[in-house]
């Protein structure tokens, strides 16, 4: 199986790629969706959070309140390293075990769709890597208009990653998303066609 890492950073359209691959049928495997499902409901991970990083993470419900959390990781790097330590190798594991169940099922390519890529060293585990790139200022204005952040705390979140510039640097393909999406889809039109047939050249 062809496994592409496709990464970006927050407000880049990362999202809106892996979408689009999910709708021509290219099966997407989800970092975030995969972290959402421990602090929501595996209670052992819960659990040593809670332990961690302090009861006031945890909301109403007993799961943990992801901007709780965010408030003390992202300005504490020392804390963050250790949010990372705990959950970064229990998503690479279930990444793992559901591209196993995929090329079981005979599907030749799937997307790695994971916003920490290169910071968590899951690049290693990849053919090949796809960047989502938008000016620092697009990803900014982005993040305000959608999210319920204020300007200081989406820089807190950006100093966490990668710098877009560099990840660009060390990927095979970049793709601009700055301009509209039709533009980015046309990209991915052309990108997916010549991978397609790069693989079919290789059987």
């Amino acid at each position: 199986m062809h496994t592409i890492g496709l990464t970006g950073g927050i407000g880049s359209g990362k999202s809106s790629v892996a979408g689009w691959f999910q709708t021509h049928g290219v099966p997407v495997l989800d970092a975030d969706k995969i972290v959402h499902q421990l602090l929501a409901g595996n209670s052992e991970t819960i659990a040593r959070l809670a332990r961690e990083f302090g009861q006031d993470i945890l909301g109403t419900d007993g799961a943990v309140d992801r901007r709780a959390l965010g408030r003390i990781v992202f300005n504490d790097e020392i804390r963050r390293r250790r949010l990372e330590n705990i959950l970064h190798p229990q998503v690479l594991a279930e990444m793992e075990r559901e591209r196993i169940v995929l090329k079981n099922q005979g599907e030749k390519v799937c997307i790695w769709d994971v916003p920490l890529l290169f910071e968590a060293g899951m690049d290693k585990f990849v053919d090949e890597v796809w960047v989502v790139w938008v000016p620092l200022e697009t990803q900014i204005g982005r993040v305000l208009q959608r999210d319920k952040l204020s300007r200081e705390e989406i820089l807190a979140r950006l100093q966490a990653q990668m710098p877009l510039e560099d990840k660009a640097s060390r990927a095979e393909t970049v793709i601009d998303n700055s301009k509209t999406w039709k533009e980015t889809e046309e990209r991915l039109k052309i990108l997916w066609k010549r991978l397609v047939q790069d693989l079919n050249q290789k059987k």
